[in-house]
């Protein structure tokens, strides 16, 4: 008895050292939130600072490393301002004969689609890379880039048939990627650890490994926030709760200091503190500062995360307000029995009741992001469909083309007619120009089914004498052809051209001469992105 007493107080004060560490750490979270501004003001002070010397950069060179450095402040900040200095360094880059050049450019819009959700487009843009052309220093950004994108694709799939292959392929990409990355390196500590968390479910490897990548790193930088969030997850596998909640929350407050808008950590925070009241409101705010950072990065995946995670939050407010209205009448009844505390139930009553109305409204705007966010996900499935049904109709009628041309060639070969084999397959070597019409007649029709105010939103954009109107008896013309194809993503002109059978500089000066016509033409393209499909009411 006598030694079970001081092991009783040894465990009572370890709990509560652990629960005002635990709060330290929120206390300094919260201190890096109400500091964001601060720290993405220094960050901007540094891209300004770079777009200043572009501004006076004349040389060719200057302006790629430029552009490089511009796309690596943006990358994990803005996808669309990360795009565009990729898209400017792309353009400049076409004329010169430098493949690691042109190979970087690829790794980095890769990474820009997959940290946006755009996957299949990071895997196309990946596929059109030669790695055996590549330096070791390009090959660990190429694999990087590959095992990113198949790993968050993998993440975003969350299913059986499609994510084991993703994670698959993102196993075999970190295995690449660690044999190209400079041994002893922090990097390297991470990315084994990576390889014994995520694939060998060696925990205490992965834990080792995290912690040794995390020594001497600085807060403020993104390697260490990936790291703590990761050490995080395998503090979690080991049931060791406290360290979980203490490198969570380290991850949470780095990427505020980094800082960056694609981030997880703070997510996972939310949810680890909304099961007492006390701390339900902060879970909330946490949670709104994640949408905020998501809706800002246009980051489908977190989006989509977080549209998960917010009915948690829902739910912990409405019982915490059954437990107080179960309170309320408690405090009713005993209003009836003990009249002498009569007035100090009534105010608190009043004070419950309070809360109850601010937890109501606080549920209400809750239900009001759930219903968008519905309506969203409605919208981008039924944008799926009509995209599926044009692309069906179109290899349909490609497929009976081709069979009767099959049907027709073996005929004449029969007849040892090759003269009129030769000629017939002359004839066909390019599409017939009713062919074309009703090519174009089907895409104008399945994108203004998707767009029906395509032609009116586009000329908003353009001065209001320099309207696009499409001829008598056409749905679109040529330029808006170019620009409804940009609009569903095909922004790359090599690709218009030869979707519209025309060369690639011939479509370059027909974007050029619409941008000259728009009312901003610096932001004629972005603006035309925010061009809406039918709103999901209709």
């Amino acid at each position: 008895m006598k030694t079970f007493v001081p092991f009783l107080i040894f465990i009572l004060l370890g709990q509560l050292s652990f629960a005002q560490s635990e709060s330290e750490c929120l206390e300094k979270l919260d201190r890096a939130l109400a500091n964001r501004e601060k720290y993405l003001a220094v960050k901007q002070n540094k891209i300004d600072s770079i777009k200043s010397r572009l501004k006076n950069a004349v040389r060719t060179e200057d302006k790629l490393d430029l552009y490089d450095k511009l796309y690596e402040e943006y990358v994990t900040l803005s996808y669309d301002s990360a795009m565009k200095y990729v898209d400017k360094a792309e353009l400049l880059a076409e004329g010169i004969d430098n493949y690691p050049l042109h190979a970087k450019v690829k790794v980095q819009k890769a990474m820009s689609y997959a940290t946006s959700g755009h996957f299949s487009q990071a895997v196309d843009e990946l596929s059109k890379i030669d790695s055996s052309r590549l330096s070791d220093e390009m090959k660990e950004k190429y694999y990087a880039a590959c095992q990113w994108t198949y790993g968050v694709w993998a993440e975003y799939s969350q299913d059986q048939t499609f994510a084991p292959v993703y994670t698959r392929k993102s196993r075999s990409y970190l295995d690449s990627l660690i044999s190209v990355t400079p041994k002893g390196t922090p990097t390297w500590q991470y990315r084994l650890a990576e390889q014994a968390l995520m694939f060998d479910h060696d925990f205490e490897t992965a834990k080792t490994n995290y912690l040794r990548a995390l020594d001497g790193l600085p807060q403020n930088t993104r390697l260490y926030a990936q790291a703590a969030f990761a050490l995080a997850q395998t503090y979690n596998l080991l049931n060791d709760k406290a360290n979980y909640r203490k490198w969570l929350i380290n991850a949470a407050i780095s990427d505020q200091m980094i800082p960056v808008k694609e981030n997880l950590a703070l997510q996972d925070v939310a949810l680890l503190i909304k099961n007492t009241e006390a701390d339900l409101e902060r879970a909330n705010l946490y949670l709104n500062y994640s949408l905020e950072d998501a809706l800002e990065y246009n980051n489908r995946l977190r989006i989509l995360e977080i549209g998960k995670k917010l009915p948690e939050i829902a739910t912990a407010y409405q019982e915490t307000i059954l437990a107080k209205n179960k309170q309320l009448h408690g405090y009713i009844g005993l209003i009836a029995v003990i009249a002498l505390i009569l007035i100090t139930a009534i105010v608190i009553i009043v004070v419950q009741k309070r809360k109850i109305r601010q937890r109501n409204e606080t549920l209400s705007s809750l239900n009001e992001k759930l219903k968008i966010f519905n309506a969203q996900l409605q919208e981008t499935n039924r944008s799926r469909e009509q995209y599926v049904n044009l692309f069906l109709n179109l290899c349909a009628a490609y497929i009976e083309k081709f069979n009767r041309f099959q049907l027709t060639t073996v005929s004449k070969l029969k007849a040892g007619l090759y003269d009129e084999l030769l000629r017939l397959v002359k004839v066909n070597s390019r599409p017939s120009e009713t062919e074309m019409k009703e090519l174009f007649f089907n895409f104008d029709t399945a994108f203004l089914r998707i767009y029906p105010d395509f032609i009116k939103a586009i000329n908003a954009l353009l001065q209001p004498d320099k309207a696009l109107k499409p001829k008598n008896g056409d749905l679109l013309n040529t330029d808006l052809r170019i620009f409804a194809l940009i609009r569903i993503g095909v922004t790359d002109s090599t690709k218009i051209a030869t979707l519209l059978f025309y060369s690639p500089q011939t479509i370059f000066n027909k974007r050029t001469q619409v941008r000259n016509r728009a009312i901003n033409r610096e932001t004629f393209e972005k603006d035309l992105m925010e061009i809406c499909p039918i709103c999901p009411e209709q």
